[in-house]
């Protein structure tokens, strides 16, 4: 499996042999600083004209997750996965090759298998699985502390990918490590920290409390392969 973290809660996920690919919760735009005073504070990664993935996966209707002002310039044949909520937007937007989903859905999207889980947000939302190669990573999207996350330690992720801002219906820190613990993936990493000055975190908050062997923090857009060594997951 490749990974690329793109800011915020975004991920481009690959197959090794790079046959499938699927985004999760790109934001793509400038759209949540509609009255400028959240502009973005990494640069946009990848133009929406130049997605090319096979699934692009919204956790959750919200605009740095479902992302209004990329969408319409996306490819007309994009493939989304989304709430019902998300569905009803997409139309909106005049764009029907949509899959609503919600937790306990399973389904290959080319080489990879997708599993939709629980999340607890502020509006309807899941976190997905995604597995190829032998690996299964687990990406919360946004969702509040709730012990039924902890559930998600029976489908084994190797990585766990976690929001940990703790505002706008996010756990805080305290809260995602208990969660990542709890869930005990080998490898756990931090998102949803980076790209609004008003919804910032320190990660170094949440790696400190784990072994260097069960924590990492990826560069952005930054492209890394998983690989399993010595009983350890790395990414390199």
């Amino acid at each position: 499996m490749k990974i690329r973290w793109l800011g915020q809660g975004g991920f481009l996920v690959r197959d090794n042999a790079e046959t499938t690919e699927i985004l999760v919760d790109p934001y793509l735009s400038d759209a949540v600083n509609r009255d400028g005073t959240c502009p973005r504070q990494r640069p946009v990664t990848i133009e929406p004209a130049d997605v090319k993935s096979d699934a692009v996966i919204c956790t959750h209707d919200h605009l740095d997750h479902l992302d209004t002002g990329a969408v319409p310039d996306m490819p007309a044949d994009t493939f989304f996965v989304t709430t019902y909520e998300g569905c009803e937007t997409l139309d909106k937007l005049a764009r029907p090759n949509h899959r609503a989903v919600r937790p306990g859905d399973t389904f290959d999207v080319g080489a990879v298998r997708v599993t939709i889980v629980y999340a607890l947000h502020t509006c309807e939302a899941f976190g997905v699985i995604l597995e190829a190669d032998g690996i299964r990573l687990y990406i919360s999207g946004d969702t509040l502390y709730d012990e039924k996350l902890f559930d998600i330690a029976q489908y084994k992720p190797d990585i766990t990918c976690i929001c940990i801002n703790g505002r706008m219906g996010n756990m805080n820190v305290g809260e995602a490590v208990i969660t990542a613990k709890k869930i005990g993936a080998r490898l756990n990493i931090p998102d949803h920290f980076d790209m609004f000055a008003s919804n910032m975190e320190d990660p170094a908050k949440f790696t400190c409390e784990f072994a260097e062997n069960e924590v990492f923090l990826p560069e952005f857009d930054c492209q890394y392969e998983v690989l399993v060594e010595n009983s350890e997951v790395v990414l390199k």
